[in-house]
């Protein structure tokens, strides 16, 4: 079998997708609101009810299922399996070491080791939409109507037919685009560029896309495995919406296929998930070209000396726009106080944090304890609060148990009746001794690389869709590889095959992911600027800004 896969995207490919598996619904979990406190732990009390797996219900609470086995030794539920009206106990946090060790659910189908063949492939042909006589108006309906599509598109505002949408479409789960951001700016750059760097408007009737990834059973990993399957999905709703396209699947290992002359008959380039295997396609990189590092932030450092893109937003960033973030929300009366651990080295990410603060200007506090100081270190923060105002806390430590501490030091700043606001690392999210409660009566403020909101109609239609083809739950990688490839398809087929030229100038909000790239001067390469802010507000809401 060639490792060379050429997948064309049809306009209906849904149409291959099994009635049944349309109409699949996972078993409906709600969440108790009983909890019981048993040998010191607490649990949710869950009443079993028809058609609810253990599977359903780890996923609900965010549990693994080794996590249920062990709260519920005395029922045997590892062999005797669930019983409706049977009552289960559920943690209320999972263990690190059950995680790390979950047995795959007997209901999820893995995806098979050459995951391009999960991907359905229409049963009918489907006829080739008649070709315009006036090109160039076609082009211009597939445009908006910024300051830089009518100096790309000098007749724009003609009058064009609306494609006739089939009873059989489906409404496709595609994210909202943003508009392009100061479209102005860009029409007066590329207007200084009538000479060698002159935009060529180059738009594919099909885009070519490489994905170069490490397919060989030895390295391929279930994340690969997640990426590339919402990456499939994006493709194919690209494909309902009209684009077509052509994927190349090449291994990294083979070298036979990455070469100079096949990476430059793509335009674009979603690379390998490590930096090693990134300078490996670097290397063999035909000038003009850019590669996608889709997932490993550490490529960042190769966006300086080689013609890259790094598309999760690097964590220096993220803790950049905490500090701005809460200087922005300063209002008169209010005090800044920074946290740290004493006598514990900076990681890069919390020096990022003070490095910022310090440049800002803005006049602030710093607590600095141990943590064994504990309820000792109460003064101080006593003595930082505001009398009229919120005191705004900024951590800047890695430390899961100081972290923990420092947030319980702040939440009984709040008992003491004064106002207050914590901003943290992304990183705060994923440490299990915080309790959520803290998080939310501290009104916890996040700036974060990838946040979900599943409230939303588009990533609602995703996880359906998804569910239906592979038969399992999205987890953060198939968002964001639906998302990364979403993107560049539509600036591909926007702004034709020199797209580079204009990435700093074009955004896209995704369902996971925004985007937002800017080089810095010097570098030949482009990195993700833009975060989700996220607020854990005292109603116990989780708020995308």
């Amino acid at each position: 079998m060639s490792k060379r896969l050429i997948i064309t995207i049809f306009l209906s490919v849904l149409l291959a997708v099994p009635a049944a598996a349309q109409a699949y619904q996972a078993p409906e979990v709600k969440i108790s609101q009983d909890k019981v406190r048993v040998n010191g732990k607490s649990y949710y009390a869950h009443v079993v009810t028809e058609r609810q797996t253990l599977y359903s219900i780890s996923k609900a609470y965010n549990v693994s299922l080794q996590d249920i086995y062990d709260s519920n030794k005395n029922l045997d539920l590892e062999n005797a399996g669930l019983k409706v009206g049977q009552v289960i106990f559920i943690p209320t946090k999972p263990s690190k070491t059950a995680a790390a060790n979950e047995p795959e659910p007997v209901e999820e189908v893995t995806p098979p080791a050459k995951p391009v063949v999960v991907v359905p492939y229409p049963t009918e042909p489907v006829p080739e939409e008649p070709k315009k006589e006036n090109k160039k108006e076609e082009t211009e309906a597939s445009t908006g109507s910024s300051a830089l599509d009518r100096w790309l598109f000098p007749g724009k505002g003609k009058k064009t037919e609306e494609p006739v949408a089939t009873e059989e479409e489906e409404t496709p789960a595609v994210t909202e685009q943003l508009p392009p951001v100061d479209t102005t700016a860009i029409a007066d750059s590329l207007a200084k560029a009538e000479s060698a760097n002159a935009f060529v408007l180059d738009i594919p009737e099909r885009v070519k896309v490489a994905v170069v990834l490490p397919f060989t059973s030895s390295r391929l990993s279930d994340n690969t495995v997640d990426f590339y399957s919402g990456l499939l999905l994006a493709a194919r709703d690209l494909g309902k919406s009209g684009i077509a396209l052509d994927i190349d699947a090449i291994d990294v290992r083979d070298s036979a296929f990455i070469t100079p002359a096949s990476l430059s008959d793509h335009d674009i380039i979603i690379g390998p998930i490590t930096s090693k295997d990134m300078q490996v396609v670097l290397a063999k990189c035909p000038e003009g070209k850019l590669v996608v590092s889709p997932l490993d932030p550490q490529s960042v450092a190769l966006s300086k000396d080689f013609p890259s893109i790094q598309a999760p937003t690097p964590t220096a960033t993220q803790n950049e726009d905490i500090v701005r973030w809460a200087i922005e929300d300063m209002q008169p009366g209010d005090s800044l106080v920074l946290i740290t651990s004493k006598g514990a080295p900076l990681s890069e990410g919390s020096n990022c944090i003070v490095e910022a603060l310090k440049a800002s200007g803005v006049k602030y506090h710093t607590i600095s304890y141990g943590i064994l100081e504990g309820l000792q270190i109460q003064k101080a923060f006593e003595w930082h609060c505001s009398a009229n105002g919120t005191t705004r806390y900024i951590v800047a430590a890695d430390d899961e148990s100081f972290v923990n501490d420092a947030v319980r030091n702040v939440n009984l700043m709040l008992f003491k009746k004064h106002d207050v606001a914590l901003y943290a690392p992304s990183r705060i999210r994923s440490f299990n001794m915080i309790e959520t409660e803290y998080l939310h009566s501290v009104n916890t403020h996040i700036s974060a690389a990838y946040f979900t909101d599943f409230n939303t109609k588009n990533v609602s239609n995703f996880i359906m869709a998804y569910r239906a083809l592979y038969n399992a739950e999205p987890n953060q990688f198939a968002f964001h590889g639906y998302d990364t490839m979403h993107f560049f398809v539509n600036i591909c087929r926007t702004y034709g095959r020199q797209w580079p030229k204009v990435l700093q100038d074009y955004s896209e909000r995704g369902m996971q992911t925004d985007f937002r790239f800017m080089q810095e001067e010097g570098t030949k390469g482009f990195i993700n600027a833009a975060v989700r802010r996220v607020v854990y507000t005292p109603e116990y809401k989780i708020v995308l800004l």
